[in-house]
């Protein structure tokens, strides 16, 4: 058996720093919901917490080529999502348990966490709910004249829903007239 030694075919180009940060952050997402499990289970946490584990290399990969003022909209799995954009991790615990200090005050709870500040939107709990917000994040921007991005990460539970192609398809016509791109994934 032989193996393949050539590394300019596999390079992604990134360089060994910024990878070496990437996968900081995809281990400090992990670390994060490691402890919000632990203080779900122990039942020190209000309301629910629908973890994002597995899953953190999706949130750090495309966020890591997105500006700060590039739009994202999440989901009821929106813990990495936001630390990935940069969300501080002690705002995000403040929110999960209720806290005044919170991104929103602590009323947004784990699936309701939004910095516009860094250009998250929100994340939100209804299946495909948050593809309608990507679209008129892209409108917006389409129509202010920035050169923005939107973001929509949804499951595949979203694929069921009419609103994930309501998106689809306003996206179509406004490609057409030269918008910023929606992106999504799930």
């Amino acid at each position: 058996m032989t193996t393949a030694t050539n590394q300019s075919k596999a390079d992604s180009g990134l360089g060994t720093e910024k990878l070496l940060h990437m996968y900081k952050q995809m281990v400090a997402i992990r670390q994060f919901e490691e402890q919000v499990n632990d203080l779900y289970t122990r039942a020190l946490m209000p309301g629910l917490a629908h973890l994002y584990i597995g899953e953190e290399a999706v949130a750090v990969g495309i966020c890591e080529a997105l500006h700060r003022d590039d739009y994202i909209t999440s989901t009821h799995r929106g813990h990495g999502h936001c630390l990935a954009k940069g969300a501080a991790p002690d705002r995000m615990f403040a929110e999960l348990l209720g806290k005044e200090a919170g991104y929103c005050r602590g009323k947004g709870g784990s699936m309701h966490i939004a910095d516009p500040k860094s250009g998250n939107l929100g994340a939100n709990a209804i299946v495909g709910g948050s593809v309608g917000i990507a679209a008129g994040a892209a409108f917006s921007a389409k129509t202010l004249g920035t050169k923005q991005v939107a973001v929509c990460f949804f499951g595949e539970g979203a694929l069921g829903q009419g609103l994930l192609y309501m998106g689809f398809a306003g996206h179509l016509r406004l490609r057409e007239q030269h918008v910023q791109r929606i992106y999504a994934f799930f």
